[in-house]
């Protein structure tokens, strides 16, 4: 029971710590320009749109698997918006999407530890 209340407690502080983290990630971003934020926003995607993957892949048949798989489609979407408007093209592309799919999947990585 001790251990459940601990993870409860973890949970609750990671979560502002994500929100925080992500503001401040799209305003720094937005700071820099258009084409920037549509590089984070690709990023973000991506890596969520994997980690849906690998979600439905562990899932049976059903509404759940169903659920998650229209997340996925959704946050995959959004990255083809952004690759539309010009994410490709910001300056330093490649060096900010590897850190910011850095730090998006160190994100999950940590949740999944709790």
């Amino acid at each position: 029971m001790r251990k459940s209340k601990s993870k409860k407690f973890v949970l609750l502080f990671l979560l502002p710590v994500w929100r925080v983290l992500g503001v401040s990630l799209g305003v720094a971003t937005a700071i820099m320009g258009k084409k920037a934020a549509m590089a984070c926003t690709a990023a973000v995607e991506e890596v969520i749109g994997e980690h849906y993957k690998e979600q439905v892949s562990h899932l049976e048949d059903g509404e759940l698997r169903e659920t998650i798989s229209k997340f996925r489609d959704e946050e995959l979407e959004h990255r083809d918006i952004a690759i539309q408007h010009n994410a490709e093209s910001a300056f330093g592309y490649n060096i900010l999407s590897s850190f910011i799919k850095t730090g998006c999947k160190t994100a999950i990585y940590l949740s999944k530890l709790i």
